[in-house]
């Protein structure tokens, strides 16, 4: 009898400290990911994921995908206080990738100006008209890499 006594209290700690293993996980897992850091699973130019889009390639992306993009910026808009970077492709005038960037991106925008080539990463959320990333920031990955 108290072979089985141990044996219970072993397995119900043992079970408690895996609930409070996986509560942990749960509650302290962080709840963003530094794109910065982060490895992108594509490179692409901006021409080329805008053909891929308008060509009906819709699977051709996954939707939360982090992805590194190089174009000439288009335009640069600051509407509701967050800076926007739309790159333009060569072929398809009507369709743009828009790139809402992290606000600790601000500092290092100024310096920028339509037709500059700048590369950017971001987690992709769509497409309809435009390729739409939010949370980008600058890539300082080199052209040449």
């Amino acid at each position: 009898m108290l072979k089985k006594t141990n044996t219970f209290k072993i397995a119900f700690f043992l079970a408690a400290l895996m609930v409070i293993y996986l509560l942990f996980q749960v509650f302290f897992k962080p709840d963003y990911l530094n794109i910065a850091e982060a490895k992108p699973e594509l490179y692409l130019s901006a021409d080329t994921l805008i053909s891929h889009f308008r060509a009906g390639d819709q699977k051709f992306l996954k939707i939360e995908s982090i992805v590194e993009i190089e174009g000439s910026i288009k335009e640069i808009n600051t509407i509701n206080n967050r800076f926007t970077i739309l790159l333009k492709g060569k072929e398809h005038d009507s369709s743009s990738v828009i790139c809402d960037m992290q606000a600790n991106q601000n500092k290092y925008l100024s310096t920028l100006k339509p037709k500059d080539t700048i590369r950017l990463k971001g987690v992709f959320k769509g497409f309809l008209k435009d390729a739409v990333f939010l949370n980008c920031v600058i890539s300082d990955r080199k052209i040449n890499e």
